[in-house]
């Protein structure tokens, strides 16, 4: 605009363009271009001259290969859009990607583009929205390691094979934004004492006062005013801090937290949602957290180094509070106990027995007489959880029962192990079966090493566990403790064979000594 109004003076003081050009040393085109645009606006008026004054000059430039935003990076683009659609229509929209999730996928992905290309492909793709009245946000200041903000979040995860709901406990330390969250089966008041308890021993201090929403865990009553319940009363006898609980649908009161359920929860699931266990999809939330904790770019002011500071100022970690529920169950005929509508198994000598069991939010601990018998991870399926290994005192007795029993069915590739290699000697896999239980060894352990035996080049057998697993020679093999009922042909021959071997000697001696006392 500079070089427009000088040249427009210079034109106006000497009225040749050629004379403009050589004092101004700029092209004669150039100058006859702006000349002919000013000449124009003065016939159209004061009005068309002040607009075209104040206007900025334009140019023809020429239509450019786009070179950032090639073929394959709007296939990948479009890919993630169509994946987020699947995931609207499953119910998932909480676990779509956004603008900047795409462009952080698309640059581990080797391509080189930068943010506002992505959002303008994505915009006109899927089209603008109806604009929105924008919204004022008023910032507040906080002092470090006195609030820490928590929420719940939910999602659908595809576990083993199966859609499972989660649910998300997130904690955000208001001054540094240091975030933190684990996952649980269910959002009850198991899981709300257990997630501060973890929270709480892993940065090792205590926030001065936590702040919640209307959630039912913590908020007992609203009459005479927001009363706390028993488990949120005792978390502060126990550690020492103080509850604020924001208004009705004033989620911008716990801002940070709200904001860190949607991060957190779109940065560990919006690329991968399926997971054989529940602890891949933990592993990948406590990723996630360090991931927006410690940003690639180490910076001064980022949560990680901020959070050093709180800690300081955070009242000490002296004791933990116990997170379960202790009740008694009786033992059934299918060894196994009732919780909560799911059947989980114990070891079978226990069968009509009481059994005093903690209920941990994601797990159970069975005690009999004060002693650890059994510990089941919790499933939220509705069913049964049996272990194999709780049921070998009873199939030494029944081994025609192994081969359809629901504990082997549960353990696919222990299943295809016994299929396999033992369907026509059901008793030599019991007999592994005990060797493993005597050695504590688990149902993983076995198909473990029947993967090594056969990568020997040997065939699994009661044998080869025998000196690969067990570390038996074959000439150390004992007299298998089981019955001629449930024996094998090879076991009943070398009983036999060793109760032959002992009358023959007593024989013998006492024709060596015919004077010898008898019974």
């Amino acid at each position: 605009m500079l070089e427009r109004k000088d040249i427009i003076s210079e034109y106006e003081r000497s009225g040749s363009i050629r004379a403009v050009a050589r004092k101004l040393h700029i092209n004669r085109k150039t100058v006859k271009n702006y000349v002919s645009e000013y000449l124009e606006a003065v016939k159209g008026g004061d009005e068309t001259l002040v607009s075209y004054l104040k206007s900025e000059p334009s140019y023809k430039t020429p239509v450019r290969a786009k070179r950032a935003l090639t073929e394959e990076v709007c296939t990948m683009i479009d890919m993630l859009l169509r994946d987020n659609a699947r995931k609207r229509q499953q119910g998932d929209r909480k676990l779509c990607m956004k603008a900047s999730d795409i462009h952080a996928a698309i640059l581990h992905a080797g391509f080189k583009i930068s943010y506002p290309t992505v959002c303008n492909y994505i915009r006109t793709t899927l089209g603008s929205n109806a604009e929105e009245l924008p919204e004022c946000y008023i910032r507040q200041v906080y002092n470090p390691g006195q609030d820490c903000e928590f929420d719940w979040g939910e999602m659908y995860l595809t576990i083993d094979g199966r859609r499972t709901k989660l649910y998300m406990a997130v904690f955000t330390l208001a001054y540094s934004n240091y975030r933190a969250a684990y996952l649980y089966l269910r959002q009850d008041t198991q899981a709300f004492l257990e997630s501060h308890r973890q929270f709480f021993h892993d940065i090792g201090h205590v926030p001065h006062r936590m702040v919640y929403d209307n959630m039912r865990v913590a908020v007992a009553s609203f009459v005479g005013g927001k009363q706390p319940t028993d488990a949120l009363l005792r978390m502060e006898a126990v550690y020492g801090f103080t509850h604020r609980f924001c208004n009705a649908r004033s989620g911008n009161e716990k801002g940070h937290v709200e904001r860190s359920v949607e991060v957190v929860r779109r940065k560990a699931f919006c690329e991968v949602d399926t997971f054989n266990e529940i602890r891949e999809a933990e592993c990948q939330v406590v990723y996630a957290c360090s991931e927006l904790n410690s940003p690639l770019l180490v910076l001064e002011g980022s949560p990680e180094a901020k959070s050093q500071l709180e800690f300081r100022h955070m009242l000490p970690l002296k004791k933990e509070i116990g997170c379960f529920e202790q009740q008694t169950y009786t033992v059934d005929k299918y060894s196994t106990i009732v919780v909560k509508g799911i059947h989980y198994s114990v070891p079978d000598h226990l069968v009509e027995k009481k059994v005093n069991v903690f209920i941990y939010c994601n797990k159970l601990k069975i005690f009999c007489n004060r002693e650890l018998v059994a510990e089941q991870e919790r499933t939220p399926v509705n069913g049964w959880k049996l272990d194999l290994m709780h049921y070998v005192r009873t199939l030494k007795k029944k081994p025609g029962a192994l081969a359809g029993s629901a504990a082997l069915s549960m353990h696919g590739d222990l299943k295809k192990l016994f299929d396999a290699h033992f369907a026509d000697s059901p008793s030599d896999f019991i007999i592994v079966l005990q060797k493993a239980k005597d050695k504590d060894f688990s149902a993983d352990d076995i198909v473990a090493y029947g993967k090594k035996i056969r990568s020997l080049s040997m065939q699994p057998s009661l044998d080869s566990f025998r000196q690969v697993m067990f570390g038996e020679a074959d000439n150390e093999k004992t007299v298998p403790d089981v019955t001629l009922a449930t024996a094998s042909s090879a076991d009943i021959e070398e009983y036999a064979a060793s109760g032959i071997s002992k009358i023959t000697g007593i024989m013998n001696s006492n024709i060596a000594c015919p004077h010898a006392a008898t019974t």
